[in-house]
């Protein structure tokens, strides 16, 4: 990777930080308010996507599920771009789209075009952040919407149990629902809750904006510049807590179905440890495909399952590794003790970590086959803390993982659970 330091004319006080990354030319700069900007250079059809992340997601949340009501509505309409048509016009006459979603530690709102359409769509994403008009009406639909799509969620047997799990294993943090919210919390936004969660999370600090396309980085820095120096200063601090399982525990809750559902949660590493990558590995050689331990024990040994997996997702805090298994109410009990048995044992096998590596850098890779995944993870390794640089060095760090260091990772984490049993 070259590194080029200069000052560039555009912006005399700033400087420019540009790389050759990966074969392709990156051009990184902290504005004066303190929006971090991104642009990655790519060849092809004239195409560009992007990203603007907004840290918050959840955290701090007055209302659950505000957040992700807020950057719904923010395409339903700004003073310049007055309904959701045309908020999505300017993307759509050139083939291409915008969307916004909210998640446990951030927002975002993405997009991709063409490229002789960035100007308008950037201006679009400016005004919509800067200037949104939040209409009661819009908002009372969008409001019941959310609620049906948090009702929907929950017929699902996973889903529910995730939720009821979210009680147990996050209490206290900022993740005990999911960013839909709760529907009581939801039926009582009104218009000044969410201008005023807007008025939290839009700092400078908190604003990372990613393009990657054909483009030249000197070209568009300064749209860009214009568009994203209206965010005020100022930054909106994450919680951080202490809330690791000290003792198991197991929940059961009655629910109409067929199925049992166990979502079981263990401790698992903060993403600022070197164990976060041999947890990683762990994750995947226990619960990811075929190959995984959970579906060769649960489902083709024990006949246990209709579906099994794990998951350890990165979050800001509060880690945890999630295994799960679907089953008949009959074999629920020796399901559960298997499951957590088998995430227990910690001797893992050389060919078992190497198949492990090997699918979690292919799935990497091929998740970047698009512009727009390419802009989302270097947005998301930026804004969870890793620095975008962390998208070339993602595989690496993963293909240095060894046995040794998967079996010490699972010691020091993997002793409590939380678990949460649905049954008819």
């Amino acid at each position: 990777m070259r590194l080029h330091i200069f000052i560039a004319p555009l912006s005399l006080f700033f400087v420019l930080l540009w790389f050759v990354f990966g074969g392709e030319v990156v051009v990184e700069k902290t504005l004066k308010n303190g929006v971090k900007v991104i642009l990655k250079e790519t060849e092809g059809k004239g195409i560009v996507s992007g990203v603007v992340f907004v840290k918050g997601g959840q955290h701090k949340e007055k209302k659950r599920g505000e957040t992700l009501l807020l950057f719904t509505m923010l395409l339903k309409g700004s003073e310049r771009f007055p309904d959701s048509f045309s908020v999505s016009y300017p993307f759509e006459k050139y083939g291409g789209y915008v969307f916004s979603t909210s998640s446990d530690d951030f927002s975002e709102i993405g997009f991709s075009t063409k490229v002789e359409g960035l100007e308008e769509a950037l201006e679009v994403l400016g005004d919509v952040l800067m200037r949104p008009l939040i209409k009661e009406d819009v908002l009372e639909v969008e409001k019941r919407n959310q609620v049906m799509a948090l009702r929907s969620k929950l017929e699902s047997g996973m889903a529910f149990a995730y939720e009821e799990l979210r009680k147990l294993t996050y209490r206290g943090t900022p993740y005990e629902t999911s960013p839909l919210g709760r529907e009581e919390d939801v039926m009582s936004v009104r218009r000044e809750d969410l201008f005023r969660r807007l008025g939290e999370i839009r700092r400078g600090k908190n604003v990372v904006v990613v393009l990657v396309g054909d483009f030249r980085a000197g070209e568009v820095l300064p749209l860009v510049e214009r568009v994203f120096s209206e965010i005020p200063e100022g930054e909106f601090e994450l919680l951080k807590v202490e809330s690791r399982i000290k003792e198991s525990e197991v929940r059961r809750v009655k629910r109409p179905g067929t199925q049992a559902t166990i979502l079981c949660a263990f401790n698992a590493p903060p993403k600022e440890s070197d164990d976060y990558f041999a947890f990683k590995v762990f994750n995947s050689l226990l619960g990811e495909g075929m190959t995984s331990r959970l579906f060769r024990r649960l489902r083709e040994e024990k006949g246990y399952a209709y579906a099994t997996y794990s998951f350890y997702p990165t979050r800001y805090t509060a880690p945890r590794l999630f295994a799960y298994v679907g089953t008949s109410p009959q074999k629920k009990e020796d399901a559960l003790r298997d499951l957590i048995q088998t995430v227990s044992e910690g001797d893992v096998k050389p060919e078992e970590v190497e198949i492990a590596k090997r699918k979690i850098v292919g799935d990497f890779l091929l998740d970047h086959e698009t512009r727009l995944r390419q802009a989302w993870y270097l947005g998301f390794f930026e804004v969870m803390g890793f620095g975008w640089r962390m998208d070339e060095e993602y595989p690496k760090r993963i293909q240095r993982v060894s046995e040794r260091d998967v079996e010490s990772a699972h010691g020091r984490y993997i002793d409590f659970h939380h678990c949460v049993v649905v049954e008819p």
